[in-house]
């Protein structure tokens, strides 16, 4: 299993950072790894909505389609995904109040046959990366 945890404090409430989380147009605005969408895209995302998404990561494209899981507003929201080559992927984000802002953690973990051995950590090495990118643009759109 790659596992990666990225964190970062922003100045916006936990209700302002969960809005932006959950706003499934706006994903390309931060989400480094987002490539388009296919097929329906929900305004919001709520528990038991799914959506299909277009990502690349190590410079390969893949297909996910998603379940939301978990979301509890503002702070808590899971989602599941399956990928190719059997590939499982959970991404979470837990929004906590600091000070007058929000603490962000955002966690993806993947797993399957394809992520075996050496590529697990090639995908670990990358995943973490992208998710920093990705969660330093989330909190300057909130900032």
């Amino acid at each position: 299993m790659a596992t990666v945890t990225v964190e970062a404090d922003a100045k916006a409430d936990p209700a302002r950072v969960w809005e932006l989380v959950v706003a499934l147009p706006r994903v390309s605005e931060w989400n480094t790894m987002h490539e388009g969408f296919t097929g329906e895209v929900p305004e919001t995302l709520g528990e038991g909505t799914t959506y299909q998404q277009r990502v690349k990561l190590m410079g390969m494209p893949a297909e996910m389609a998603w379940r939301v899981t978990k979301a509890v507003a503002p702070g808590h929201f899971e989602q599941t995904g399956d990928g190719p080559m059997g590939v499982k992927a959970k991404m979470t984000f837990v929004i906590a109040p600091r000070g007058g802002g929000s603490h962000i953690t955002y966690e993806m973990e993947f797993v399957g046959p394809a992520l075996q051995g050496p590529m697990g950590g090639v995908l670990e090495k990358q995943a973490g990366a992208a998710g920093q990118q990705a969660l330093a643009k989330l909190v300057a759109l909130l900032d």
